[in-house]
């Protein structure tokens, strides 16, 4: 008897979801988003689910009508529950039970779809007006179809969840600086992992997404200001005050490691646990919010790839972070290339920065570096200097970081010592009068990054 292998890729996800910059419709789009999973569930009548989150659905129906009715009607419902998303579905025919070569089947017939165009259904003719925020038409005088979605939503969040109601703005999660961060983390190697899971991927995803969703709850603390905006599957996108990024992004690698080294599924292909990887974008509050969800994005391909040089089997957990400085962002390597290179000598890039990992400096030792500096009396103006002078002279900048530290040492050297101490965990050779050391192929220094964090943050004790 033939079976039906189904599968839909919801796309446009994050451009509807981070379009705007107003709190409300931000988490009204996740929400919408959320219900999608549940969306199927509730209308088809599946005799398998293999995976149903983050936007991507793996199915199998015994029945042929079941599977055209999904079909036909499943995209409907997304698009006008959604406007602005588009999906794409496949189907594979099966005789029995599912292989993996049926799955990879599908999988490639879904990425062919990916590429062929889809009018979304909020496409708009010349003779129509527009909504100046998002170029889309007005259905009334103020909104158009997409965002009076959003607003509907987040509506309906705030009476189930009246908790939320003290972060109705971007501005309430900014700190005393005006600063927010956007935090986005991907696991590691679930392509190479997903094919040889086999008859156990419909478990396996669903421990994944609670592991996933676990991590997050205990990752963050009552004092923390955060609201996630996209949480399933192994991806998260989290607004959160600047203060708390770093800290928050560490936690939830190490509680993602923990719940995944709980999955039975993954025991049984010899993996222990899985990893992720992080970037973190601190911003302005009035930065346009797009712009820091495609930094974090690609921060996060930065610290994933660094990851997979160490091992490729099974990256370690890492993130890498940059406080966006200029107008818009264009390409990481832009910004390497504009900001973080001194004469073509010395890279600020030091991170990423790694949970645990010989060789590589850890996000802790990161974490004590930065409070070692944030003490009074440390020398962090003056190395604002230094790096400056950098630009212009490398012997003065020696003489320069010389004098700082004598300066600092007679104010204190205690202070010396525990910042010399800090910098040597955080990377071998690191000390008070070698800030610049080899490291990927290049000279680099911790300094900027430490200065990114103090400058982002309002911690007490920061000059």
């Amino acid at each position: 008897m033939s079976k039906y292998l189904y599968g839909a890729s919801v796309q446009g996800i994050q451009e509807f979801i981070f379009k705007t910059n107003r709190l409300q419709e931000i988490v009204g789009a996740s929400e919408i988003v959320k219900n999608i999973q549940t969306l199927f569930e509730d209308n088809f009548q599946a005799d398998e689910i293999l995976l149903n989150a983050a936007g991507n659905i793996k199915v199998m129906f015994k029945n042929e009508e079941e599977c055209q009715k999904a079909i036909l009607d499943f995209p409907k419902m997304v698009m006008q529950k959604a406007y602005g998303i588009t999906i794409s579905q496949a189907v594979v025919k099966i005789d029995d039970q599912y292989t993996q070569d049926d799955i990879d089947e599908l999988e490639k017939n879904l990425k062919i779809q990916r590429n062929r165009p889809s009018i979304p259904l909020d496409s708009s003719i010349n003779i129509m007006k527009l909504n100046p925020k998002t170029a889309k038409p007005l259905v009334n005088k103020d909104n158009d179809e997409s965002t009076q979605q959003k607003i509907g939503a987040y509506k309906i969040f705030l009476k189930e969840n009246p908790r939320n109601k003290d972060f109705s703005d971007i501005s309430d999660f900014s700190n005393d600086k005006n600063k927010i961060a956007v935090v986005h983390i991907d696991g590691n190697g679930l392509g190479q992992i997903v094919p040889k899971l086999g008859k156990k991927l419909s478990l396996f995803s669903q421990k994944l997404n609670k592991a996933t969703q676990d991590a997050f709850t205990q990752a963050r603390d009552e004092s923390m200001s955060i609201r996630e905006v996209v949480l399933g599957g192994d991806d998260v996108t989290v607004i959160c005050n600047a203060n708390d990024a770093l800290e928050f992004t560490k936690r939830f690698l190490t509680h993602f490691e923990k719940k995944t080294g709980e999955i039975e599924e993954l025991k049984t292909i010899n993996i222990q646990k899985l990893t992720a990887c992080a970037g973190i974008a601190y911003c302005n509050e009035k930065y346009p919010f797009h712009y820091a969800v495609d930094l974090a994005e690609t921060l996060c391909g930065v610290s994933k790839k660094h990851a997979k040089a160490i091992n490729e089997n099974l990256a370690p957990s890492s993130l890498i972070f940059h406080n966006i400085q200029s107008s818009n962002f264009q390409s990481w390597e832009k910004v390497v290339e504009d900001e973080l290179t001194i004469k073509q000598e010395i890279r600020c890039d030091f991170g990423p920065y790694y949970l645990s990992q010989d060789n590589q400096p850890h996000i802790k030792n990161l974490q004590n570096s930065i409070e070692a500096y944030r003490c009074d009396g440390s020398p962090i103006g003056r190395l604002r200097n230094w790096l400056s002078e950098l630009y212009k002279n490398n012997e003065s900048a020696k003489s320069m970081l010389k004098r700082i530290n004598d300066v600092t040492e007679q104010s204190g050297k205690w202070r010396c010592e525990i910042m010399d101490k800090n910098l040597e965990n955080l990377y071998a050779k690191l000390s008070n009068y070698d800030l610049i050391v080899p490291k990927d192929g290049h000279h680099k220094t911790p300094i900027y990054d430490i200065l990114q964090i103090l400058s982002s943050t309002d911690h007490k004790g920061v000059n």
